[in-house]
């Protein structure tokens, strides 16, 4: 561990539990990107099996066939 990485460490645990969830939320953006709506993200998926599927790149099985 580098020597910045370890004095931030150090200094994560003198926060509260509240400034910890704040920063993990912070990083995990920078990391991630801003937080897409479930609904927008969820439709957005959608679209895209739909158009896989349209285009050959994906095909619809039976439920039975999953099963199996």
């Amino acid at each position: 561990m580098s020597n910045v990485v370890a004095e931030i460490a150090e200094k994560i645990q003198l926060l509260s539990e509240e400034e910890k969830h704040v920063l993990v939320r912070m990083l995990l953006q920078d990391i991630d990107g801003p937080e897409e709506d479930a609904d927008e993200a969820w439709r957005n998926e959608v679209v895209r099996r739909v158009k896989a599927i349209r285009n050959g790149e994906a095909a619809i099985r039976a439920l039975k066939e999953w099963q199996e």
